[in-house]
Parts: C-alpha cells; structure tokens; sequence
C-alpha cells in the first residue's frame, strides 16, 4: 500500500510527467515493432527516426521532470514535436495505412490534459489537415487505400469532437475541493487565518506558506505565516503581487533565486514573466520567499494572496491546484466571518431577550411592590393596622427572589414541560401576581396532552406578567381571567380584564402595548386585542414547535 501511495503521489498534479513519459513509453513502443518487423522495407525507412524521437523523449522527461520552469517552456516546442512526428511517421511507412495512425492520440490527449478546449481543437485541426493532405497527394499511388482512409480520417474527427468535450470539461474535473471536504477545518475561537493556511499547506505538502488578507479596497493586509511547526502574525504594508492582468482570479509560480515565474489564465497558454516585474521583492524577502506557488483569494469583503513555497514535486499543475484552493480557503474565511456574525446576531438577540425578561418579571415585580406600598402607606396615614401587609409584601418578595432563581434554572434546562405542569406554574404565578397588584387572577385551561418548550413557558409567563400589569396600571381592572389552550401546533393565550377598556373599541397601532408585542413578534407569534367600554382582551398566538419555540 504505502509504494502504491508513493507511486500515487509521484504523478499527482503532474500532467507534464504523464505526458513526458507516455511520450516515451509510446517511443520506445514504436522503436520496438520496427525491430520485431524488421523485414518489412517499408518499415524499415522510419529506424533511424524513431531511434532519434526515442532519444529525444527521454531526454526530455530527464530534464523536465522536476524542472516546473522547462515543463512550460518546452510545452509548445514538444507538442509541434509530436506533430510532426506523427505525420512523419503515418506517411513515411505505409501511408494511410500506416499502423502508426494510432500517434494521433498522443498530442491531441496532451493538449487537451495540458491547455484547454481551444489549443486541443487547433492540434486537431492541424493533425486532420496533415492527414487529408498526405492522403491527397498519395490518392494517385498504387498502395492508396481509399475505403481505409476515409474510415480513419472518420475516426480521426470523432476522438477530436470527444477530446474537444474534455477540454471545454476538464475546469470541472479540476475542482480539487468544496467547502464540505474542509470540515474538520472549521474550529470556533480559533485564528482563522491559522486554521485555514494550515488546511492549505497540508493539502499541498508545502513546508512553508503564508496568508495574506485584508478588506477589498485597501493596501494593508493581516497577514499569517507558518514556517516549520512554528507560526506568526505579521502585517503586510503593501501587496506582494502586482495586479497585472483583470478578470480570473491570479494563479502564479515563481522561483526568487532564479528571478523568474509563470502564470496561466484557467483557459489558455502559459505567460513567462521576470519576478521583479510582478512581485514585491522586499515583501518577498521579508517572508524568506524560495520557489512556489501564489494565488489570489477574493470574497465579497476580502482580498489577498495563499503563498506556499518549499513544495515538493512542484509542478505547472500547481497552477490550477493553487487556484482551487485559494478558493476553498476564500471559502473557509467566509465561512468564519458568517459565523462571526451569527454569534455576535446571537449575543445582541440574548441582550435583548435577557432585557425583555427584566423588564417583564423584576421590573413589573418593582412595579407591583411600588403599588402595595402606596397602599400600605395610606393605610398608615389612615390610622389602619399596616403588619398584616407588610408581612404580605415580605412573602411577595420572597416568592419573587423564588421565581428569580426558578427563572435562571429554567435558562440552563433543554426539556419540555407537560401542558398540565405548565398550568400549574401559570396559575401559582396568577395567584402571585393577584396579590402583587390587588386584583383577582385565574387560569383556566383547556385538557391535554401537549407539552410546551421551557423557552415558551417562559415567554407564557412573561406575557402573563405583563398583560396584568397594563391591566391594572392602564385600565384600572380588578379583575382578570386568563384562558391557555394548544391547537393545531400553536399555543393561544388570552388575557381578558375588565378595566376602562379604549374609547368606542378602537384601537390603534401606537395603542398596542410595545413589551407584549415585541416578545410575541420575536416568537413569531401573534397578537390581538379586542376591546369594549368596560373590557379588554388580549389574544396571542405562538408557535409550539420551531426556531422561535
């Protein structure tokens, strides 16, 4: 398993070696049946031809096999190389005949592996007119085959059409990454541009790598580098590539000692720059830059660079491999500033659900508490006996400081209470609330068997408190009958009193008491009020099940 891997690992990202040595396997191949065919006089012309290309393949894969920068440079002069060869051969043995027709394959397949649709499309054409060409002028020839040549110039067109459709495909073949595969990446409080270089360097085996992202617009950039095990903050003043072609995002090789890099669009043929003309050399040198491989990272807010250097087996498909990654690595700072944003929404939701609670259970209590003793004060001034009430308050606080802790306990537990449990929580809070604000308070509810979230029986509570406390401090009721029921997946609430109630039953939207519907609206429930001279009811509707349960 482990040579498998390593033979694996050999050719992985490194189209230029596949072609490199299929060329000399097929050289060697051909070299091969001429030997074995020897007596054949038409065969025997191509020897010293084949011995030549043979030579010449191996030459070529000694020095380009880890030699990214002659790979490029020698890609176009070894693909006419192949042309040649192949009409050459097709054509010097036994014409249309030829066995070596099969040759064709080969510089149409690395064309299609090392470019795209467009240069595999132009070998095509060139490679099918040498063949018409050469079948042309031997049409006249006593060895001319014409059923044999219209059959393979056939076969020619159609491996050109399905090698056309792997080149125009092949971007999507290429996608190394989706966001997904990076899971095990994504860690809360956690540096993201730690967790994310780290992703990038070992998926590339890079030894050294960088990464450098700042908001879109500006120069400044912050900046981490992991050099070995160790790892560092840094902030970078300028950009360390020179934007020198607009539209794809940037993909580049360099190689500093040498001075030298090569870049390609994701469709399109290689460009060979000095490394002056296209790095920041004093960036370079502050990150101890060697040779690898850049590529650009943009987001909807962020732009920067993924540098990787010291990678082993450095390869031009580095190319497309650092493009893809850069983009999972966009993908995965994205994913930590949504997330970011979901804790900090979630924080300012807590704030302001912790302050609704507040105001709906302590300050309403403080606000009940304020009423007693007032009346407890005029009683005094009246010359009544005041112990009795004060004692009753006592109780009231006490009971208040219980519901405060039985409030944060309820905060830490996740489970659901049965309808009945719930009732009964409601109607002990009626009866405490009945004697906070003097008025009298009952629960009714209708049988079942539901049960309710804890956050909802919190917020029933809440809205309970509420709902009596406007009762009684805006319409002067001293009476209040509350009404709990669950249908059809939502839990009806009603609190109707019989305080002054609104002029002629109208209602408008200022009117609606805010801390009621606030809480009901964050529940994605509804609220409802009807009124009467003498009458006003309150009916809300939450959800039972959901997000807001």
């Amino acid at each position: 398993m482990e040579q498998l891997a390593g033979l694996r690992s050999l050719f992985k990202f490194h189209s230029g070696r596949v072609i490199a040595l299929g060329r000399v396997m097929l050289a060697m191949t051909l070299f091969l049946v001429v030997m074995v065919g020897r007596s054949q006089s038409e065969v025997m012309e191509t020897d010293p031809f084949l011995v030549i290309y043979a030579v010449s393949a191996l030459l070529i894969a000694a020095v380009t096999w880890k030699n990214w920068w002659l790979d490029a440079r020698l890609a176009t002069l070894t693909h006419a190389i192949d042309m040649a060869v192949f009409t050459g051969l097709a054509f010097s043995s036994t014409g249309t005949s030829s066995p070596f027709i099969l040759f064709f394959i080969l510089p149409l397949l690395s064309a299609a592996v090392r470019w795209s649709w467009r240069e595999t499309a132009q070998t095509a054409a060139v490679l099918i007119a040498l063949f018409m060409l050469g079948g042309f002028l031997l049409s006249g020839s006593q060895g001319f085959e014409l059923q044999r040549f219209v059959l393979r110039g056939a076969n020619l067109v159609i491996l050109t059409l399905l090698l056309i459709w792997f080149g125009v495909h092949q971007r999507f073949a290429r996608t190394f990454f989706r966001v997904d595969d990076s899971e095990s990446v994504f860690r809360e409080r956690e540096n993201p541009l730690a967790r994310s270089l780290a992703f990038a360097m070992r998926a590339s085996r890079a030894v050294n790598g960088a990464l450098i992202v700042g908001p879109v617009g500006e120069e400044a950039s912050d900046g981490f580098a992991i050099s070995g095990d160790a790892g560092r903050n840094f902030t970078a003043e300028r950009s360390l590539v020179r934007r020198f072609r607009e539209g794809s995002p940037i993909a580049l090789l360099f190689d500093i000692g040498a001075g030298r890099g090569l870049t390609r669009p994701p469709e399109g043929r290689f460009s060979f720059f000095a490394a002056a003309d296209v790095l920041d050399l004093g960036e370079a040198r502050d990150l101890d830059l060697t040779q690898g491989v850049i590529a650009e990272i943009g987001t909807g807010t962020h732009h920067g660079w993924l540098v990787l250097w010291d990678v082993p087996d450095l390869s031009t498909d580095f190319l497309d491999f650092g493009r893809e990654l850069a983009g999972t690595v966009g993908a995965l700072l994205d994913r930590y500033a949504l997330h970011d944003a979901i804790e900090a929404g979630a924080t300012v939701r807590a704030r302001l659900s912790l302050a609704r609670d507040v105001h709906d259970s302590i300050v309403q209590f403080l606000a009940g508490a304020a009423f007693r003793i007032e009346a407890i004060k005029r009683s005094a001034r009246a010359g009544a006996g005041v112990e009795h009430d004060l004692d009753e308050l006592k109780r009231l606080l006490v009971e208040e400081q219980g519901e405060i802790r039985g409030f944060v306990m309820a905060l830490r537990q996740h489970r659901d209470l049965e309808l009945a449990e719930a009732v009964a929580e409601l109607r002990a809070l009626a009866d405490r609330l009945g004697h906070q604000w003097a008025v009298d308070c009952r629960v009714s509810a209708e049988a079942g068997d539901a049960s309710i979230p804890i956050r909802l029986q919190l917020d029933l509570q809440q809205l309970l408190r509420e709902a009596v406390a406007n009762a009684v401090r805006h319409g002067g009721a001293d009476r209040i009958d509350v009404g709990l029921s669950v249908a059809r997946g939502q839990v009806e609430l009603s609190v109707a009193d019989n305080g002054s109630g609104f002029a002629c039953g109208k209602i408008d939207a200022d009117a609606e008491p805010w801390s009621l519907k606030e809480r009901v609206e964050r529940a994605h429930g509804s609220l409802r009020l009807q009124s009467v001279p003498g009458s006003t009811n309150v009916l809300i509707s939450l959800p039972l099940r959901g997000a807001a349960a």
